[in-house]
């Protein structure tokens, strides 16, 4: 049946486009586990219960029930009567404890410390599992990758292979160089044996963040990306990034801490408002006292304390300072391998893969064509192998340093 093109286009675009959306890309199986990962779920639920708890914080404690006897007589002929002594009273009352106002806005500020050490731990969370799907994503890509470049050189291993075995027929070739050609196909069918292997584990672990998503085609390996942000404005801002989250939000909670301890220096008060029922001849009575704390034993109470939360701010701020340390290190080293990694894949792309592939091939055709020797085509078929691999591999390392400084701010490390 006849028609025109354009009918022919129309009907093929249904099939054709699904296939191109149905690729998984990194960033996508990144968003995809931050919405479904236990881990991201259980630190989110820390962080709510971090919020739910807060509002309680720097409250007046319960009032009390006050309830009693006083003045009840054991003794003489009036014992165990709650009505015959005129000093017996039955009372009831309430106390109310006042803690001091510093105390209780320490409190207050407290339990927002510890919101910010939850949402710290929760960014943190989010962007090593950011990190996790985007290695596991990255090592299935390579493989894959890998695998259709040594599939794409097969059919030269194979000819070579066959050159080798027809010139040993013909008496050109001795039995060394054509087990040589067929040992060369061996070791290729292995390699790709290896990453077929790969593949299929990596896609397994893949399957473990994402489900069913796993089994869908990866896009192209984001070697070309940008970050997003300069390399200046990452390095200025590391103690803002999610890996140094937690370490941040525990120091401020450490000061916090030590300001607590001091306000414990400041007495506290109490309240007590009791109503005393007496016998029948005897008036009854309202009481109303109040209790100071007197901390008078500072040396030996509250400054011990003090000097223990400071302690721990000095543990807080070398721990943190080591991170930052170790952070901004990390984030040097991974621009320069995004920033010189996607020099060397230009290099491989313009120069080397280029250079290799004409040189198997030139060799191959001057065996083929009775002008080599069949050493000099497996040379460099093997090096064209190992050149591939290499980008590969390379274009595999610069992702891993662009997902590294990319969900530093992007949406791995949002909460």
């Amino acid at each position: 049946m006849r028609g025109h093109p354009l009918l022919w286009l129309a009907c093929l675009l249904p099939v054709i486009a699904p296939a191109d959306e149905r690729t998984l890309s990194l960033e996508e199986a990144v968003d995809h586990a931050l919405r479904e990962a236990p881990q991201v779920a259980a630190s989110a639920a820390t962080r709510d219960a971090a919020w739910a708890v807060a509002p309680s914080a720097g409250r007046l404690p319960d009032p009390e029930l006050v309830t009693g006897v006083d003045n009840l007589p054991i003794s003489t002929a009036e014992r165990f009567s709650f009505t015959r002594d005129f000093m017996t009273m039955r009372k009831i009352g309430v106390m109310q404890a006042f803690p001091n106002r510093e105390k209780r806005r320490l409190q207050s500020a407290r339990a927002e410390r510890e919101i910010a050490v939850a949402q710290g731990e929760l960014r943190k969370t989010r962007y090593d599992t950011a990190r996790a799907v985007a290695e596991v994503w990255i090592a299935r890509a390579t493989a894959e990758e890998s695998l259709a470049r040594l599939k794409s050189l097969q059919p030269e291993s194979d000819l070579q292979a066959a050159a080798a075995r027809a010139a040993l027929a013909s008496g050109t070739a001795s039995a060394t160089e054509a087990l040589t050609a067929q040992s060369m196909v061996a070791a290729l069918d292995e390699r790709i044996l290896a990453l077929q292997q790969d593949a299929e584990m990596q896609r397994a672990e893949l399957a473990r963040w994402i489900g069913a998503d796993a089994e869908r085609p990866l896009a192209g390996i984001p070697s070309d990306l940008d970050l997003g942000t300069t390399p200046e404005a990452l390095v200025s801002a590391v103690p803002q990034h999610p890996p140094l989250a937690p370490v941040v939000a525990k120091l401020a909670e450490a000061r916090t801490d030590v300001e607590l301890a001091r306000a414990a220096k400041r007495p506290d008060w109490s309240a007590e408002l009791d109503y005393a029922q007496r016998g029948p001849d005897f008036s009854n009575m309202v009481s109303l006292e109040f209790r100071i704390g007197l901390p008078l034993f500072a040396k030996h109470r509250q400054n011990p304390i003090i000097a223990e939360k400071l302690a721990m701010v000095h543990a807080r701020e070398a721990e943190r300072d080591a991170e930052v340390r170790m952070h901004t290190a990390e984030i040097q080293v991974e621009l320069v391998q995004w920033r010189r990694g996607r020099e060397r894949l230009q290099h491989y792309a313009t120069d080397l893969l280029p250079l290799a592939r004409d040189r198997s091939r030139t060799a191959l055709a001057s065996y083929s064509a009775g002008r080599g020797d069949l050493r000099g085509a497996i040379d460099a078929l093997t090096q064209d192998v190992n050149t591939q691999l290499e980008y590969v591999q390379l274009e595999g390392s610069v992702a891993r340093a662009w997902a590294f400084l990319h969900f530093l701010h992007g949406s791995g490390g949002a909460p």
